[in-house]
């Protein structure tokens, strides 16, 4: 049920949580042709708690913000329509005589990196076929089109996106990446996050990623891959809804960040989505590689609910933001094994202190560990270290 009591918002130390990962679009498989699909459109389900933030592209039109100045259907936008800031979105609280959600006074920062606004345009599946004339894009044209061989998307013919930027960063492929991106910090006592996005064309993938502000950074929380054809990203073009399940609105030191990212690659994590058990123990083929060009990701919407309304925003907005990719360890327990995305200097504890492990790698086989907590330090070629408890 809903909380009717609003708590005065304060940042502050989190304690610590273990959290657990949903990989790929969680939804439902279905058939088309002689393929195998899983798509999540069949829409968000509703939430009983405050829903406190609601971001839709479509009301996004000041044009101070980075414009999308290519034409309706293009492939994407011009290299110079790109910019990096942020926006407010203001905080809803619910009113119970109404039965409805109305815009409070506070006002929350989203920061963006390299993204561009299109306040007025469509999906490029829908762009395609009521503006030039095409074929949508896939393997199996029929499924492609959004007719009744899946759920049709909710966004296919909804106006406004924020596009994020797939360049490459130089013919030397050397730091900042441009990769774009979009975030929102320290929100409190998160229920539930739900988020739409597309792309021009199937089989192009996007990643989420959530920090639970207890001091184990960003992880994933959805990655929808774009190398391999007839699964996670076959429908892209035409859109997805997907809903991530937080759990934490009834904890009062929960303050939880998320951003929508690019896809760059992934060869850690196994395909647990993938057509067959083959392809299930195997893990994806594209290693990250920020420097590269990628595929299009557009941000349609974005959804949080919450057991509080705050009534303070955090204090300051931030003025840049930071690569994300500058010298991030990443450590993941698959397949019995903990691998970590760089080789590194790696030392693994007990829960109760005792060293079981100490070497330069980038896996650690932990078929050896009896069940448990582990913890797992990390040292990287930049020196930068991380610290994960592993379960």
């Amino acid at each position: 049920m809903k909380k009717i009591t609003q708590i005065l918002l304060v940042i502050l130390l989190t304690a610590s949580s273990f959290n657990a990962f949903a990989w790929g679009p969680l939804g439902e498989q279905t058939t088309c042709g002689t393929n195998w699909y899983l798509t999540s459109n069949a829409g968000w389900t509703n939430s009983e708690w405050y829903q406190i933030i609601d971001i839709d592209a479509a009301t996004l039109t000041n044009t101070n913000l980075p414009q999308f100045t290519a034409t309706d259907g293009a492939k994407t936008a011009n290299v110079t329509d790109f910019g990096t800031g942020n926006f407010k979105t203001p905080i809803y609280t619910y009113v119970e005589s109404t039965s409805s959600y109305v815009p409070t006074s506070v006002l929350w920062p989203v920061n963006f990196y390299l993204a561009t606004f299109a306040p007025t345009m469509y999906t490029s599946a829908w762009s395609k076929i009521n503006v030039t004339g095409q074929t949508v894009s896939g393997k199996a044209t029929t499924c492609s089109v959004n007719d009744n061989s899946i759920h049709v998307s909710k966004i296919f013919d909804k106006p406004g996106f924020i596009e994020l930027s797939r360049q490459g960063s130089a013919v030397l492929k050397t730091p900042p990446s441009r990769h774009g991106y979009i975030q929102i910090d320290s929100l409190p006592m998160v229920e539930r996050i739900q988020w739409s996005y597309s792309a021009t064309s199937y089989k192009r993938g996007v990643k989420m990623d959530i920090n639970y502000n207890d001091g184990n950074g960003w992880i994933p929380q959805r990655w929808v891959a774009s190398d391999y054809s007839d699964y996670e990203g076959s429908f892209s073009e035409q859109g997805y809804q997907f809903e991530e399940m937080i759990g934490k609105q009834e904890d009062p030191t929960s303050f939880v960040s998320f951003r929508i990212r690019i896809w760059d690659g992934d060869s850690i994590h196994m395909k647990i989505n993938a057509n067959d058990l083959t392809e299930q123990t195997s893990p994806y083929s594209a290693t990250m590689t920020p420097y590269d060009q990628r595929q299009t990701v557009r941000v349609h919407q974005i959804k949080v609910f919450s057991g509080i309304v705050p009534t303070k925003a955090p204090g300051a907005v931030l003025s840049a933001v930071n690569n994300i990719y500058s010298n991030d360890i990443k450590i993941f327990l698959s397949d019995k094994m903990i691998k970590l995305s760089e080789t590194a200097n790696v030392e693994v504890f007990s829960y109760d202190g005792r060293r079981l492990f100490m070497g330069k790698t980038n896996e650690v086989d932990a078929s050896r560990f009896s069940k448990g907590i582990y913890i797992v330090k990390a040292v990287g070629t930049s020196g930068r270290s991380l610290q994960k408890i592993v379960l």
